[in-house]
């Protein structure tokens, strides 16, 4: 078993290991851990560059992330195409994956709230409608 970098979605704790923690040690969130590369894990943690994670790993670690939740990836593929476009041009133009959806206000701590995944189970586009969505629709609630 290789051990991996991990990324809580909703604080951006790292952690490495073999499996995430199920339970978030900083925020205390169940299950809310995404997998990521490394030279992602050194640029949260402020000692990287570059972000080396190809789309096609990201969807696959976005799937996996969703497995274990109340909510799973979009399945209008189109969709799901065109939202990893914007989240890695996001990547390609500002350092990380920000939700395409929304406007980064310029301030760090601030901003890193943004990155894909987002914290989007506390919003009201999830939370409030049944059939619930984040921002930019790439995960919906599991029917």
């Amino acid at each position: 078993m290789k051990k991996r970098y991990w990324r809580c979605f909703v604080c951006n704790d790292i952690h490495f290991g073999i499996a995430p923690p199920e339970l978030c040690p900083t925020c205390k969130v169940l299950q809310a851990y995404v997998e990521i590369s490394a030279e992602e894990a050194r640029k949260f943690l402020g000692s990287g560059q570059d972000v080396a994670l190809a789309p096609e790993d990201f969807r696959g670690a976005i799937e996996r992330f969703a497995a274990g939740n109340e909510f799973r990836v979009n399945p209008d593929r189109e969709k799901v195409d065109l939202l990893l476009s914007g989240i890695f041009e996001n990547e390609k133009s500002h350092g990380f994956k920000f939700c395409p959806c929304r406007l980064r206000t310029k301030n760090r701590e601030e901003d890193l709230k943004l990155v894909c995944p987002c914290n989007f189970t506390v919003h009201e586009t999830y939370r409030g409608v049944p059939n619930g969505e984040c921002w930019c629709g790439l995960f919906v609630r599991r029917t």
